[in-house]
């Protein structure tokens, strides 16, 4: 018989999970999440990547973080353009840096490491991106400790990487942004057919045959944009959790009946449409570095 995890949705055979968990490591996190008051971090969770789960993990090595930190900041003190002169360049500037985050496999993801992130003192809001899986900080002065950071987060299943992340590397096609392509591509291809229906088909085989072909591209766009959303609310549903996802599942079936009182050709076209604007509104929300919330 197969379970879900109380803190991550993972599966797991009886009699091979711990407590309701599918690994140590979920219940000691689901505890510290809990504890800290944080338990909105489930009404974010989807799934873009797979957690670091049961962590047998190193500690933190604090010497290597703090020479990384002193490396920044003196890179922030002599910058390479040396032309800048003004007033504003005069006075202290924030050390900036980016670091790839492991086991950052969702929304809620991002927005618990950005709350444990404003905890820190010295340290400038933080900007998670789940779209490079990575972390940018900004801190003054000598309170902020980036070796601290670290270890609160390896505390909450996250390891982030003492080498920052080089400007050039981070900028890459996320699986989400795959998938809005693929969908934009099958949306478009069922509004081409719906304005070839109504402007040049006729005679009923041609129109089963588009009919046929719209439900077609509804079929992927529902596969590759609604899946998120289908997913997220399918294991929140098995673990009895409310989840934000179940919104946009009820609006997708919602307007679907709408759209195909249109007719079979026109409902396919409206609704591969809706689903491409929810997984853009999804893509929107994962990649960009500020959050509200």
């Amino acid at each position: 018989m197969k379970h879900r995890c109380q803190h991550c949705a993972t599966p797991y055979a009886e009699g091979s999970g711990v407590d309701g968990f599918c690994c140590a490591g979920c219940r000691q996190v689901y505890a510290l999440i809990q504890d800290e008051g944080l338990e909105d971090f489930y009404r974010w969770q989807d799934r873009a990547a797979q957690p670091l789960k049961d962590r047998a993990l190193a500690e933190v090595d604090a010497a290597t973080f703090r020479s990384v930190q002193q490396q920044v900041e003196q890179q922030n003190e002599h910058p390479k353009d040396a032309t800048q002169h003004t007033a504003e360049a005069a006075a202290p500037a924030a050390a900036r840096a980016s670091f790839h985050v492991e086991g950052m496999s969702c929304m809620g993801c991002a927005w618990l490491i950005e709350r444990l992130c404003a905890n820190q003192p010295g340290l400038l809001p933080a900007e998670a991106s789940l779209s490079t899986y990575s972390l940018r900080l900004q801190w003054r002065g000598s309170e902020f400790d980036l070796a601290a950071l670290a270890s609160e987060l390896l505390r909450f299943g996250y390891r982030l990487d003492a080498k920052p992340v080089n400007q050039f590397e981070s900028a890459r096609v996320s699986p989400l942004a795959l998938r809005l392509i693929l969908t934009a591509l099958f949306a478009g291809n069922a509004l081409l057919l719906a304005a070839y229906q109504g402007l040049v088909a006729s005679g009923d085989g041609i129109e089963s045959l588009v009919g046929l072909l719209s439900l077609g591209c509804l079929s992927f766009s529902l596969l590759l944009g609604g899946a998120p959303f289908f997913m997220s609310g399918y294991r929140a549903a098995q673990i009895r959790r409310w989840h934000s996802d179940w919104l946009a599942v009820a609006l997708i079936g919602l307007f679907g009946l709408f759209a195909f009182s249109f007719g079979l050709i026109y409902g396919a076209a409206l609704t591969s449409w809706f689903v491409l604007l929810l997984i853009f509104a999804r893509w929107l929300a994962t990649s960009q570095f500020k959050r509200v919330g």
